[in-house]
């Protein structure tokens, strides 16, 4: 609904605070789909002259800490399904829809994944009442931690350049910039699944042990 590539510009009518001048909070890429994207690119092609610089935090360090100062908070955050969704137009219509755990963890216990984006967590939170007073207690010490000065880098991209992150562990998120007539910060953007960059790095090792 993107389609290949996207790019990231204010626009009037924006139907993503992505597509505006101002800030962008911390947060993980389409925890409203089933299954959100692994990889992301951004490629600079425009910076803004004031402001845009581009924030990242380790939320495996941020749930780690979480951990470490509250685990009552972490096992909330670990095993609460809450609602994600997101409909809008752009290439095409869409609404999507999806439940998620804030922290994922895979079979073992260790951490697989952050699913975080306020933007699109659904206002109906869909628990028992007993539980909604813990749950919010829980996420604003995730978002705390997340948001203390040490923990967080950042960095201004100049044109030419691309980051790529794991969109499963780095949480990013823009400062406000200031928008003119003409488009003032322009970023390309394009997602990658964890399959297919695994299957790419399978099919390269086989290649090369082969040629060697």
């Amino acid at each position: 609904f993107y389609r290949y590539t996207w790019h990231v510009q204010d626009k009037v009518d924006a139907n993503n605070v992505a597509y505006t001048s101002g800030k962008l909070s911390l947060h993980t890429d389409y925890p409203a789909l089933q299954y959100p994207p692994g990889i992301q690119f951004l490629h600079c092609l425009k910076q803004a002259e004031t402001g845009g610089e581009s924030e990242v935090v380790d939320g495996f360090h941020v749930c780690n800490k979480l951990k470490e100062q509250n685990p009552d908070a972490f096992n909330i955050l670990t095993s609460t399904q809450i609602d994600f969704t997101d409909t809008g137009i752009d290439y095409c219509d869409f609404s999507l829809q999806s439940k998620q755990r804030i922290i994922e963890l895979d079979q073992n216990g260790d951490l697989l994944k952050i699913n975080f984006n306020n933007s699109t967590r659904d206002s109906i939170l869909n628990i028992p009442a007993e539980k909604v007073q813990p749950f919010y207690s829980s996420l604003k010490e995730f978002v705390s931690i997340m948001n203390k000065p040490k923990n967080t880098f950042c960095f201004k991209l100049k044109p030419g350049q691309v980051v790529t992150f794991d969109n499963w562990r780095i949480l990013h998120g823009r400062k406000s910039y200031q928008s003119g007539a003409d488009v003032s910060r322009h970023l390309e953007g394009s997602y990658l699944d964890w399959d297919v960059v695994m299957s790419r790095l399978r099919a390269l090792k086989t290649k090369l042990q082969t040629s060697n």
